[in-house]
């Protein structure tokens, strides 16, 4: 399996690693799902930059897809906000999940039997997605990447979420696993996940397998599989194994991994009560 690393220092440049990404995966999807955890200026290193996203449309529509940008978010119009100020919804077709109707499905996980998720989620689940998560910290997860960004399709409040997150996500990630992931670590972020202090990382990961992906983003910020659980538990559940893992990067990834992606003492705190 595959992971694409690669230095990118703007958004400008985004779309020549996307067009390199779809050469090489050829992902089959419908859908495009970023993490826009609620409305903030997409340089403070919270949210996914639109700029992104918009790459992401420019070259789906290239390869013959019309694609659908779907997002819940943490509060209910964080999404719709966020397709209107930054461009997108006279771009593209926009769906705030958290306005739909919400199915009951049966997921069949170790943990987490049965979760609510909204309608377009069977959709994207049954045609594609590609996963665009921010590069970031969170104080019950270390990062949040792509494996968490599953989240966004689930009926808020989520917080029964949060006792055995780590199993708990590998469920839901049994029932949905996207097509193709795109980190966006041009702007990363530090110190919490809802205010996040912003890192210029300057670098993009992509990969068709998400475990893989994520494991290798995390990489990039310094953290190890000990410091990861659901990573790791990802891993065993589904077989995926490192040095399985080919890594395609400009440059080495030895030289883009960062040591400032760290919690702060109070997301420290939040994590220790997991809430």
């Amino acid at each position: 399996m595959r992971v694409i690393v690669e230095r990118v220092e703007s958004y400008k440049d985004a779309s020549k690693f996307v067009e390199r990404v779809f050469e090489v995966f050829n992902p089959k999807f419908r859908y495009i799902k970023p993490n826009f955890l609620k409305h903030d200026s997409p340089e403070n290193g919270c949210i996914t930059h639109p700029e992104l996203v918009k790459a992401v449309v420019g070259v789906a529509r290239e390869h013959g897809v019309e694609p659908v940008v779907i997002e819940g978010g943490f509060y209910k119009n964080s999404a719709s906000k966020c397709f209107v100020d930054f461009g997108l919804k006279d771009l593209v077709e926009c769906r705030n999940l958290n306005r739909e109707e919400f199915v009951e499905v049966d997921i069949g996980g170790e943990v987490l039997e049965r979760v609510k998720v909204a309608e377009t989620a069977l959709d994207a689940k049954k045609e594609g997605y590609i996963s665009i998560p921010k590069m970031k910290v969170h104080h019950l997860t270390k990062v949040t990447l792509g494996i968490k960004n599953n989240m966004g399709f689930l009926k808020k409040p989520a917080v029964y979420m949060h006792p055995k997150i780590h199993r708990k996500l590998v469920d839901l990630l049994g029932f949905m696993q996207p097509s193709l992931t795109i980190v966006d670590g041009i702007i990363g972020g530090t110190n919490s996940e809802m205010r996040p202090k912003p890192v210029k990382h300057g670098v993009l990961v992509a990969g068709d397998n998400v475990v893989a992906v994520d494991l290798i983003a995390a990489r990039l910020m310094g953290f190890n599989l000990n410091e990861v659980e659901h990573i790791r538990n990802a891993m065993e559940r589904f077989g995926v194994r490192e040095e399985d893992i080919e890594v395609l990067s400009n440059p080495g990834i030895e030289r883009l991994v960062r040591s400032d992606y760290r919690l702060s003492l109070g997301s420290k705190f939040l994590g220790r009560l997991g809430i």
